[in-house]
């Protein structure tokens, strides 16, 4: 592998110098190149582009104040893969929650093969109960002893100023994903194809500009209020008198279009206005169409935004959820209308898949105001530490014992699941978690204040709003989640929560925990993974059991395939 390391004089200039096609990967400090104008960093970008090979890898750092429009600009150019979040040294303001999120972009160029590999950190350990600080939920047989594969939010590397620099632990890891081998057997078809070996072409990459690379001594210091030129304060102004709204118009479920109803409250009028639209997946929503075009998607995002910014109070906060791709769309809109004051990670580990965990999803935090707006922070900032699981056997001994160590919240939100279970759900694609919402209610509105969501869903936030004192307006084009709203906060006033019935599961037999140590044990004494007709041959459980039980035959073999690699 061949990298250079061009400094901040001649960065550009190597660039502009580089025949198109020529690296296979790139990793860009924004914050060293320090522009005089977002003009050069977007001309800069370009270059990237231009000599970026097919099938390869750009990696662009820098901060979420100003990340979004570049993650936008490129989002044109490039297919968008990962906002890694990248937990950093405390940055403590004045507004705002405490942030620790320094980010990297990763977007390839081309619909080739996606050169990442897995890459695994170390187990961390619960500081009182020893156990794995992940629960496994009873899956431990199932536990890398190597760590665990890597998602988008990398929360285990030492602490280091990522804001103005990239620190060499996140470069290292960075390296360490990198996978441009052809595999042996796509080498052994071309042979067979041309009659031709393919020589192992070097790997070439770029990094820089040096100065943005982190030593045993910083090169740059971090700064609070750092923020690139011509990235400016939002260019709407609006009145600071705020505007009280009828009784008809709060605790109201509205049924019918979220643009159209927001129409009807008057300017400075909300406390907090709070949106978790459709991801633009093709989820199974029953009114919504939830495969849009992309610009479609956004045009019609940006409609009820410019609304939610209208109606919000000159005390208010406007928060919205979203995977990060569309996240950087909705701050660079947002940034030309309010203030900024976090892109909160919200944590939270999806389905394994992909080289890359998916676990970022972007939480915005903007206020109408820069700095006078109801912040709550004396109430909901103290956690319990992380160096403590969240097993709740291991939380009552600890808090028995008198052992309660917090630490401060900050913008990457690591301490709240997403709903596990069947039990704890509604009939919705994308239900939030009731601790979400309260967490958020808590921070930015005081009893009495009015919490509108016009993309309501299941009805998580008037249902936390009711139970935390607050009045409500919810809105949902469906009328079956309409329904469910209303019902639940009809609950929620009678008997002060929603009650959920229990879901009987079937007794098994065979549990899948047991399944799979039997397939284990079948590879340790046959030195690979068993076939079914292994099971057939050597199993004493019969093999319509395992097809029973698992979906696919991988599923089978997950603890097989650690024995295997062992």
């Amino acid at each position: 592998m061949h990298i250079v390391y061009p400094d901040r004089e001649n960065f550009g200039r190597m660039l502009k110098e580089t025949d198109s096609n020529t690296f296979n990967f790139i990793v860009v400090v924004t914050a060293a190149l320090n522009p005089a104008s977002t003009d050069s960093l977007k001309a800069c970008l370009d270059e990237c582009v231009r000599v970026l090979k097919h099938g390869g890898l750009l990696f662009v750092q820098g901060r979420p104040d100003y990340l979004p429009e570049l993650g936008v600009y490129l989002d044109q150019r490039l297919n968008f893969k990962y906002w890694i979040a990248i937990e950093s040294t405390a940055q403590h303001r004045d507004h705002g929650l405490p942030s620790v999120h320094a980010a990297v972009l990763l977007f390839t160029k081309g619909n080739e093969r996606f050169n990442v590999k897995r890459t695994r950190f170390p187990h961390q350990h619960c500081a009182f109960c020893n156990r794995t600080l992940k629960d496994w939920g009873g899956k431990a047989h199932l536990m890398h002893p190597d760590g665990y594969v890597i998602s988008d939010v990398w929360k285990d590397l030492p602490l280091a100023n990522n804001y103005t620099q990239i620190s060499a632990p996140v470069l290292d890891t960075i390296l360490q994903m990198l996978d441009f081998e052809l595999p042996e057997a796509k080498k052994a078809n071309l042979f067979q194809q041309t009659g031709i070996q393919m020589p192992a072409g070097e790997v070439k990459g770029i990094i820089g500009p040096k100065e943005g690379i982190g030593t045993d001594r910083a090169l740059l210091e971090p700064t609070v209020q750092y923020r690139l030129p011509g990235f400016l304060e939002p260019g709407a102004r609006y009145s600071a008198v705020a505007n009280e709204v009828g009784d008809k118009m709060f605790d109201v479920v509205h049924h019918g279009d979220a643009v159209k109803i927001l129409k009807q409250y008057p300017d400075n009028s909300i406390d907090l206005v709070f949106a978790d639209p459709p991801y633009n997946l093709d989820k199974a929503y029953h009114v919504y169409d939830d495969e849009r075009a992309d610009e479609e998607y956004v045009k019609w995002c940006n409609a009820w935004l410019r609304e939610y910014a209208r109606i919000l109070k000159p005390t208010g906060s406007l928060y919205v959820l979203n995977l990060p791709r569309w996240t950087m769309y909705h701050a660079a809109f947002l940034n030309q209308r309010l203030y900024f004051q976090n892109w909160i990670v919200w944590d939270a580990l999806s389905e394994p898949r992909g080289k890359l965990m998916p676990a970022h999803y972007g939480l915005l935090f903007y206020t109408k105001h820069p700095t006078d707006f109801t912040f709550n922070y004396d109430q909901v900032g103290q956690l319990d530490a992380r160096c403590y699981c969240l097993r709740s056997s291991c939380i009552r001994k600890r808090k028995a014992a008198e052992v309660d160590d917090k630490m401060p919240l900050t913008d990457i939100w690591w301490d709240i699941h997403r709903i596990k279970h069947r039990r704890d759900r509604d009939s919705h694609p994308c239900q939030l978690p009731d601790a979400l919402m309260e967490r958020i209610i808590r921070l930015s509105t005081n009893e009495g204040d009015i919490v509108l969501d016009a993309l309501c869903g299941a009805g998580t936030t008037p249902v936390a709003a009711v139970k935390l004192g607050r009045r409500y307006v919810a809105i949902d084009i469906d009328e079956k989640y309409v329904r469910i709203m209303r019902e639940k906060i009809a609950e929620v006033k009678r008997k002060g929560h929603v009650e959920r019935e229990s879901i009987h599961k079937p007794q098994r037999k065979y549990t899948k925990k047991e399944l799979q140590l039997e397939l284990r044990d079948l590879a340790a004494e046959l030195g690979r993974l068993p076939t079914p007709k292994d099971v057939q041959k050597m199993s004493e459980y019969d093999l319509g059991i395992f097809l029973d039980t698992f979906p696919t035959w991988g599923k089978a073999l997950k603890a097989a395939k650690l024995e295997v690699q062992s």
